[in-house]
């Protein structure tokens, strides 16, 4: 008998001109990383981990990942994604994004920020552009999160 059911797989949709380099530190707060980021190339999907639920009987599986990118300016970003897949839990899944100028490191303070304010959605203007990210994640034991980063125009103000 396995216990090893809960789980999420991080799952990111690059829909940017930048490549995603992953932070090669992560986080679980349950469970343990199976498997961590990967490199996303521009306008790519890729794998950004997979976090599985600990041999114990009633442990559910959450964790963080980041990536940053660079403009041709050297201008950085840095992102954040969290997932969480509570077991036996009144509480649905969830996943949570952030987007800084500022690396914040990859530990228990940036899990608890994210995992208590809870940000689906995160907007950054960059490089006179605005970073988009958003996230989703399935409902099951076996979840997938999904995260979408878009660069769009700049949206002009209406006089």
């Amino acid at each position: 008998m396995s216990y090893n059911k809960n789980q999420i797989f991080f799952s990111v949709d690059n829909q940017t001109p930048f490549t995603l380099v992953p932070n090669p530190t992560t986080f679980s707060d349950w469970g343990d990383f199976g498997a961590g980021p990967t490199t996303i190339k521009p306008f790519q999907k890729g794998d950004a981990g997979h976090v599985i639920s600990s041999r114990s009987p009633f442990c559910g599986s959450a964790g963080i990942v980041g990536y940053s990118l660079t403009s041709k300016n050297g201008a950085t970003i840095y992102i954040r994604f969290l997932a969480s897949n509570p077991y036996l839990s009144v509480r649905d899944n969830w996943a949570c994004v952030s987007l800084s100028s500022i690396d914040q490191g990859i530990n228990q303070d940036t899990y608890n920020y994210h995992y208590y304010n809870e940000p689906q959605h995160a907007s950054m203007s960059f490089e006179e552009r605005t970073l988009n990210l958003t996230s989703n994640i399935g409902h099951a034991d076996r979840a997938t999160a999904t995260f979408v980063l878009t660069y769009v125009p700049l949206q002009k103000s209406r006089q």
